[in-house]
């Protein structure tokens, strides 16, 4: 009996040997593993198709946050706003919705993305699911026939309609509408394409344009897929009973990360603090 106990500390006594050192194996290996991802990830990325918008059409377009400057500044704000309360939870997938059409949903999330994107240290994806009025390649002047949704449906590589502005933005957009898109968005398939995305190409930020929410579902089944919500309202046009249903639905389903009231006509000049914002 006590040769057993013997056999047995001496066991414990081995892994605990092994055990203290394996950390400095562990982190070696890590190490390696890590710079292999950097590689792979710098890769995926190269191989994307470059897009140069031109600064008219994005302008005309009324996209300002590609470059600093006092049209950029709101954007600025909200980027901030957005990174702390993503960072402080971890989060890394938001959705861009409105109550309805023509609130600018579209208009705040190219603005935003260009607007992350400046952080060089950020990787930023843009990704267009309102599949019922793709609006993101019109908005930055795209012309190549691109259709994400193709991708979801598990027909075609993901890569194939996505393209990367500069170093660290890319997107991934649809030309024409989507038939079935509430049921697309709601399959197994295209949360695995989506997944897929994200694994290859790591994004820090990935912002989605969704469809309004009181127009059809797909925005409501979709939102188990994403970390957080920005509500796009628009002056003048959203009610605050519309506001106030978006609002809710939203909280049920994810966490709202605010309501951006677009459109505004009228603004307290001391808003600006003497910066010409």
């Amino acid at each position: 009996m006590e040769r057993i106990q013997v056999a047995i500390d001496k066991a414990r006594q081995k892994r605990a040997s092994d055990k203290a050192a394996a950390p400095a194996v562990s982190d070696a290996v890590r190490n390696i593993v890590s710079a292999n991802q950097s590689e792979s990830l710098k890769e995926a990325w190269a191989h994307l198709s470059v897009f140069t918008p031109k600064p008219a059409h994005l302008e005309d377009n009324r996209v300002v946050a590609h470059q600093p400057g006092a049209p950029s500044g709101p954007f600025e704000i909200m980027r901030t706003k957005m990174l702390l309360q993503m960072r402080a939870n971890n989060w890394r997938r938001v959705a861009i919705t409105s109550p309805t059409s023509d609130c600018g949903k579209t208009t705040i999330a190219v603005n935003l993305a260009f607007c992350l994107a400046r952080q060089a240290d950020l990787r930023v994806l843009l990704v267009d699911l309102d599949l019922r009025r793709p609006s993101v390649s019109p908005t930055l002047g795209v012309t190549r026939d691109l259709q994400l949704s193709r991708a979801l449906a598990g027909t075609e590589p993901p890569q194939a309609h996505m393209m990367r502005i500069g170093a660290n933005f890319a997107f991934a957009a649809n030309k024409t509408q989507t038939a079935n898109s509430a049921e697309l968005l709601q399959g197994v398939q295209a949360a695995e394409t989506l997944d897929r995305i994200e694994a290859q190409y790591a994004p820090d930020i990935m912002i989605f344009d969704m469809a309004p929410m009181l127009v059809a579902d797909d925005t409501i089944g979709f939102l188990d897929q994403v970390d957080c919500a920005l509500l796009v309202a628009a002056a003048e046009h959203s009610t605050l009973d519309e506001i106030g249903k978006c609002d809710a639905d939203l909280a049920a389903r994810t966490n709202v990360l605010g309501v951006v009231l677009n459109k505004c006509r009228y603004r307290d000049n001391a808003e600006s603090y003497g910066y010409g914002y």
